[in-house]
């Protein structure tokens, strides 16, 4: 079958058909009401049963999405984690309504279970896997049920689904366009072993797909009583109704707003394994009436021979993780509010990937894009009467992966959903951000249990879920505090583990309206250390957190050989060394000089702030025994701060004429682009 070019454009709801218009027309007083709410609960009780059926760490910790699609395939209800699975399964469903509807050798019948992950094909990446199954009452297709969810294990040439020397698609784990894996409501024994014979860990990756299936069967059967008791007309029109709801809403939403052009760059510093170098994502929005364009011209051009790129659907996709929770928040989350945007994004740029790519890291490089696209709005809202809710952007996670054989000699694979799920978003216009809130992709991810972790894993924590000092952006209202973790490796002679990302020494997730960006992510390992034996000595006297392990290094407390493995693939590891990394702190909001004194010396005492952050970005003067505000001090200091910047202050042309003549270094342009607008 062929990769289809129009799949960029199958985000976009369907034209309601004569029969969705009837079903519409012959609701009664009180059936939306009633079942547009019971359509979302049993989308809920699906996302439960894969909860409580699936194995991965991602299943368990709620990172997923359970949809009812319309026989057309389009997005009506949903219970959502990662909400960029929602338009990625409308791609699956799309792809096979056009291609296997009417082929004899595949067709479409009631029970039958098609399954995918390539980018290629409408997916997200390989990790991102999502089932489909059709839901038939009597001989008339009257929707779709779908059920999306990360895997930590594909098969590329790295353990963990994101390969960062994966240098293109070949190497980059299993591959799956939109496949029949289940017929009559039965997987395929056959396909199954296929799947399982293609990766690391094939136990696992069995029983999901066998829990997507059961959560989907939960779905058909709550559809099919209702469709018993009230006729399929009804779902059929609530469905309808529900997207139209939210496209109307929306639209009107986003008239109410200003009109007029944001922008937002979002900067990155390696994209791929040795690969370092400068990369920019533009981002811009020209919103008019009750519509918005989301342009992204002006990125650098697609990285060749890197795991950096994605496809177009992809940064669409991962605009829904904006959209269902900040933006529309308060509408039902469904396609139809997709419906006032457009999106151009220029062929031969980053999120425009050859199919050849390596795609699978390319959800780092849209998910930091994705936060541009979240900047541009909140900026939109500023004097909106949503205005006092405003919120930064997303802190991105400093995930680790491991892999290899655990202590009872059975393959592993982690990834470490602790980190991942301990990200803190952006200060808000009234308050700091949020500590420890989540995962940047979806709301509701829940911080998993160390035990859970070490139980199948040849990993102890030596900590986990220690604040990371200085890690928010910094402002009037601080960012979310990140937390931080470090394993040591136990019971096993060697395994592999790593940290990927997209920028490790530029700061990538901006502020807004003054607030200090959030800080890079520096993962480390320790080897060849003493730890592991003063920990069987029963020492207290052993580093705890990231910062600590640093300095007793340096002051030859402890012992070992400290390596940045950030950027990098995967590091050898042994008995007895460590790897840590952390979870960003959120970016920071309004100018540091208006923080009150107070809450910058409550972080330096929590220890989330340095003494020479407070003292020489806050500009606060405290007694460093009691804590106690010098007052007068610090007002002197902040006045004197302002004065100084008054006179660094320039006259725009000056600045822009010194401006304009500042170029980086060439070798750090390799990836750039055209110098200075990439394209």
């Amino acid at each position: 079958m062929p990769i289809d070019p129009e799949i960029v454009n199958w985000y976009k709801m369907e034209p309601a058909s004569t029969r969705q218009q009837e079903c519409m027309r012959k609701l009664a007083p009180g059936d939306y009401e009633v079942y547009s709410r019971k359509l979302e609960l049993i989308c809920a009780e699906g996302r439960e049963t894969f909860i409580r059926m699936g194995v991965s760490a991602l299943a368990e910790t709620g990172d997923l999405a359970a949809a009812l699609h319309t026989a057309e395939g389009d997005v009506g209800a949903c219970a959502i984690s990662l909400a960029m699975h929602l338009p990625v399964a409308q791609n699956g469903i799309k792809y096979i309504l056009k291609y296997f509807r009417d082929d004899p050798t595949v067709g479409i019948r009631p029970g039958d279970m098609f399954y995918f992950n390539d980018g290629r094909y409408g997916g997200v990446h390989s990790a991102d896997q999502i089932l489909v199954m059709p839901i038939f009452y009597r001989d008339e297709l009257i929707g779709w049920v779908s059920m999306g969810s990360h895997e930590k294990e594909v098969g590329a040439n790295e353990p963990g689904g994101h390969s960062f020397t994966a240098t293109n698609i070949y190497v980059d784990g299993m591959q799956l366009a939109p496949i029949k894996v289940g017929e009559n409501y039965r997987l395929r024994t056959d396909l199954l072993e296929m799947m399982a014979n293609m990766i690391r860990t094939p136990r696992t990756q069995v029983l999901d797909v066998k829990a997507r299936e059961a959560a989907c069967e939960v779905l058909i059967r709550r559809v099919l009583a209702i469709a018993e008791a009230q006729g399929p007309g009804l779902f059929i029109g609530v469905m309808r109704r529900m997207i139209e709801e939210s496209a109307e809403a929306a639209r009107r939403k986003l008239c109410s707003l200003n009109d007029g052009i944001y922008r937002q760059p979002i900067f990155y510093d390696t994209c791929g394994y040795e690969k370092d170098g400068l990369l920019r994502a533009m981002i811009t929005v020209r919103k008019e009436g009750d519509h918005a364009t989301i342009d992204f011209t002006g990125s650098s051009p697609r990285v060749v021979g890197g795991n950096f790129n994605s496809y177009p659907h992809t940064m669409l996709a991962l605009t829904a993780c904006y959209f269902f929770q900040y933006l529309f928040s308060e509408l039902k989350p469904n396609i139809g509010l997709f419906a006032p945007f457009d999106y151009v994004i220029p062929k031969g740029c980053i999120f425009d990937a050859d199919s050849d790519d390596a795609t699978s890291r390319g959800i780092g490089t849209t998910v930091y894009a994705k936060e541009g696209v979240h900047v541009c709005f909140e900026k939109m809202l500023f004097d909106s009467e949503w205005g006092k809710n405003l919120v930064g952007a997303w802190a991105m996670p400093g995930v680790l992966f491991a892999g290899g054989l655990n202590q009872y000699g059975e393959r592993f694979v982690l990834m470490e959903m602790g980190i991942g799920n301990g990200c803190a978003p952006g200060g808000r216009r009234q308050m700091d951000g949020l500590d420890l809130c989540g995962f940047p992709y979806g709301y509701t991810g829940e911080y998993p249990d160390t035990e859970h972790e070490e139980l199948g894993v040849p990993l102890v924590a030596l900590y986990r879920g220690k604040w990371s000092s200085n890690s928010f952006g910094m402002g009037k209202h601080r960012g979310g505090r990140g937390i931080q973790a470090g394993f040591l490796v136990h019971n096993t002679s060697s395994i592999m583990g790593g940290a990927p990302g997209c920028s490790w020494r530029f700061q990538v997730v901006p502020g807004l309206f003054g607030g200090y960006p959030a800080n890079p992510i520096n993962p480390i390992v320790l080897k060849n250390s003493d730890l592991k034996e003063r920990l069987e000595e029963g020492s207290s006297d052993v580093p705890f957190g990231i910062v600590d392990v640093i300095e007793a290094v340096k002051t030859g407390k402890i012992t070992g050989e400290l390596v940045n493995i950030f950027p990098g693939g995967m590091q050898t590891l042994r008995e007895g060394d460590l790897i840590s990394n952390y979870s960003q702190g959120g970016p920071g909001y309004g100018d540091v000089l208006d923080r009150p004194a107070e809450l910058v010396v409550k972080d330096v005492r929590d220890s989330s702030l340095s003494a020479w952050h407070a003292q020489n970005v806050f500009k606060v003067a405290y007694d460093p025994q009691s804590f106690e505000v010098d007052e007068e001090e610090t007002a002197r200091l902040r006045a004197e701060e302002r004065q100084a910047r008054k006179q660094r202050g320039k006259p725009y042309d000056e600045f822009e004429r010194e401006w304009l003549a500042k170029k980086p270094k060439n070798e750090l342009l390799k990836y750039w682009g055209a110098w200075p607008n990439c394209m």
